[in-house]
């Protein structure tokens, strides 16, 4: 199986070459733990001619993403592939997106090898109910298999909980979830694999998540 690699070279190891094509992945976490960065490093690193990526975001504009990649020597080279083989593109959340305008969206552009849409919460906001939600985030997620080579879908959440509770980790073939823990009596952001279609893995072992002015990385030894 044709593997896309992470960007994190430990976490490509363990995944046994990164996540498997054509599959949807849910990175969950609360606020601070990482999931833009990891989103960021995720579409830049490994990046060549051929490449197409595309971050969404709901969130932040597209200076305030550049300015949180100045910040890491592995994810500065994001000016010179910026608006060539990789788009930013800053969505107003006051007008009312749902899944049919996103997905006339994204048809619009070629197909692509690497997305990260931030958050998949605020697509889905305008959902009538729990059952049109999970309906449209059926059709969201079938699209993308079909439309991405791999995809994240960044969803926030509280505590330990792996997504909002409406349906999101059973219809991705992947859950990363990144949170803070004790270790040493010291918090430290912390990585966890709940699941992960069509590959073997130890799951749910937490491996400490680095960020660093150099790089985004996770340490070989586990926290038990």
């Amino acid at each position: 199986m044709n593997r896309i690699r992470t960007g994190i070279a430990k976490l490509d190891n363990i995944l046994r070459g990164g996540f498997p094509e054509n599959t949807v992945v849910l990175l969950s976490g609360g606020p601070g733990s990482g999931k833009t960065l990891f989103g960021l490093n995720f579409l830049i690193n490994g990046i060549d001619d051929k490449t197409r990526c595309c971050y969404i975001s709901f969130n932040e504009s597209k200076d305030e993403l550049l300015r949180a990649c100045s910040g890491i020597e592995s994810l500065k080279s994001v000016k010179k592939i910026l608006d060539k083989n990789f788009v930013v593109l800053s969505l107003n959340l006051g007008e009312e997106i749902d899944v049919n305008k996103f997905i006339d969206i994204i048809s619009s552009y070629p197909k692509l090898d690497k997305l990260v849409m931030d958050n998949i919460n605020k697509l889905l906001m305008f959902s009538e109910d729990r059952k049109d939600y999970r309906i449209s985030l059926y059709k969201l997620v079938k699209f993308l298999k079909e439309r991405v080579k791999c995809t994240i879908l960044i969803c926030e959440t509280k505590n330990d909980e792996i997504d909002t509770g409406n349906g999101e980790g059973f219809e991705c073939d992947g859950i990363i979830k990144l949170l803070f823990s004790e270790f040493e009596e010291r918090p430290v952001r912390t990585l966890e694999i709940h699941k992960m279609r069509y590959t073997s893995f130890a799951p749910k072992i937490s491996h400490e998540f680095v960020i660093n002015d150099k790089e985004l990385d996770i340490t070989e030894t586990r926290i038990l």
